[in-house]
């Protein structure tokens, strides 16, 4: 949220801005694909799933459109099942059901009291009490009884959290690394309004337990009197750092930062996706791709590494657009980068495709496919060979999947930097 909206009964809706209705684009269009992902077997009947939603709000906006009205967090989630259901069972001759439970809570009772009214003048009135729980209170304090709530219901605990806070400090770092080592397989979408945190620095140039957190020390702060007088790069590095801090303290394997900026009061925001699962980072990359919405991209879209990086000066430019024209830069910067990174991680014995994912799945804005494609051009270059999973050799050039093997040749070249195509 970049502003601190308001619901009360009887009371006009708040208003949604451009960069709100966009970020509840990424959750519808990231459900849709969630699903048709978790549940592609056709065998399966059943699917358990926990959606939490802490910061829900009211459930309703004014979409500025004579008098129409935008569905808020809760209501994406709720009818985001519905549809997801109705869409695997079509041709489906083993129907599917997904058993989803929510919880939604919120620090402000009239929000909930809102969302109650919302809720029961939708199709989805029958399911308050039952799989659709409200709860007062903050995040961090709800936190391990929603857990609880979660393993009962399943011990892997599959689940979706979005937290969607106002600013920076309702969602403690210790938190994330209390979902993350308790649920082995939730996903979370957070919002991080680091402009606002930035700016606090201004006024308050000191380290507080509540921004330490966040990487923010006597280190920084040094730092952040130089960065802050360039209000594009030196602003750029310091988001970067932060984002780093956010990374490395999460408790999250992986770690995908996108950055969205309100128009109204001039602030970047950092929507971030994070899981314990390459596949699902993918998934996520290819939802921005496809949206080719609002949301930059932090850092190149190559190979790159979040916190101070050196080509951010060099090409004066740190945020990476979702549009094909810098997919085209991606690929010929991974042509270039790829080969060495790959010939330094085999060392003389053999890389699974699936492994180097995981190894550089939080540096680049490629998805898999991206990656598979200059890959391919690798094979085909014979300057790798590609083994399946069966034991046998795939032919030069052929497709890459994620569960085939990456040897170098028999007699192999010496890698380098391949030139840039023109």
């Amino acid at each position: 949220m970049v502003k601190n909206f308001t619901w009360r009964a009887g009371s006009v809706l708040p208003k949604i801005e451009e960069h709100s209705d966009r970020k509840l684009q990424v959750i519808e269009r990231y459900l849709e694909v969630y699903f048709d992902t978790v549940a592609a077997n056709p065998r399966q009947d059943r699917l358990n799933i926990t959606l939490v939603d802490a910061f829900c709000g009211g459930g309703l906006y004014d979409a500025c459109q004579g008098g129409a009205t935008r569905p808020g967090s809760p209501l994406v989630l709720l009818e985001g099942v519905r549809r997801a259901e109705a869409k695997l069972n079509l041709g489906r001759i083993k129907p599917i059901r997904i058993d989803a439970d929510f919880l939604f809570s919120d620090a402000r009772a009239d929000h909930l009291e809102h969302l109650q009214s919302t809720i029961q003048s939708s199709e989805f009135s029958d399911s308050l009490g039952s799989s659709i729980h409200l709860k007062v209170g903050k995040f961090s304090d709800l936190l391990p009884e929603y857990i609880r709530h979660i393993r009962a219901r399943q011990t892997a605990g599959r689940s979706i959290f979005i937290l969607d806070q106002f600013g920076y400090s309702d969602v403690p770092m210790r938190s994330m690394q209390q979902l993350f080592a308790s649920l082995k397989k939730v996903e979370v979408l957070l919002t991080f309004s680091i402009d606002a945190l930035l700016n606090y620095l201004g006024d308050n140039p000191s380290v507080e337990s509540t921004i330490a957190q966040f990487g923010v020390d006597t280190s920084f702060l040094s730092k952040w009197q130089d960065w802050k007088f360039d209000a594009a790069l030196g602003r750029s590095t310091a988001q970067r750092t932060i984002m780093e801090s956010i990374a490395s303290q999460s408790g999250a394997k992986f770690f995908t930062p996108f950055m969205l900026r309100s128009p109204s009061d001039h602030r970047w925001m950092m929507l971030a996706h994070l899981s314990q699962n390459q596949a699902a980072r993918d998934k996520m990359l290819g939802v921005h791709w496809e949206l080719q919405n609002s949301f930059k991209h932090m850092g190149r879209g190559s190979l790159y590494q979040l916190g101070f990086d050196q080509r951010c000066i060099e090409s004066s430019a740190s945020l990476f657009n979702f549009v094909e024209g810098d997919r085209a830069t991606m690929i010929t910067e991974l042509e270039s980068e790829l080969p060495r990174r790959v010939f330094d991680l085999i060392r003389g014995g053999e890389l699974a495709v699936q492994s180097l994912l995981e190894i550089i799945g939080n540096q680049t804005a490629a998805t898999n496919s991206d990656l598979f494609l200059v890959l391919g051009a690798l094979s085909a270059d014979r300057d790798i060979e590609i083994r399946k999973s069966n034991g046998g050799m795939k032919r030069p050039g052929t497709a890459i999947a994620a569960n085939d093997t990456l040897i170098l040749p028999v007699q192999p070249k010496f890698f380098l930097p391949k030139p840039a195509r023109k």
